[in-house]
């Protein structure tokens, strides 16, 4: 069976997708407090900006420093939920 979209219905697809993660990280962030926030945030930022990469032609160096700092960031809070829990 080849299911393959082209198209329109490609471009609503991946727009549904993407608007459902920046729907789980607006959630999944309201739904915590203090550390667990800036772990959750820094975890989401990669994901969020991935399709960044696809669209711009210039900034894919800047994107990707972006989103390996906010995955640092989110490694720092989850160290630090580590060894001082709330």
């Amino acid at each position: 069976m080849d299911f393959v979209l082209h198209g329109w219905a490609l471009v609503a697809v991946n727009v549904f997708f993407y608007g459902y993660l920046w729907w789980l990280g607006y959630w999944f962030t309201r739904g915590t407090h203090g550390r667990e926030r800036v772990f959750v945030v820094g975890w989401f930022v990669g994901i969020l900006l991935w399709p960044l990469e696809t669209l711009s032609y210039g900034g894919v160096v800047e994107i990707r420093y972006i989103g390996a700092f906010g995955l640092a960031v989110a490694l720092i809070a989850a160290v630090s939920l580590l060894i001082r829990p709330s």
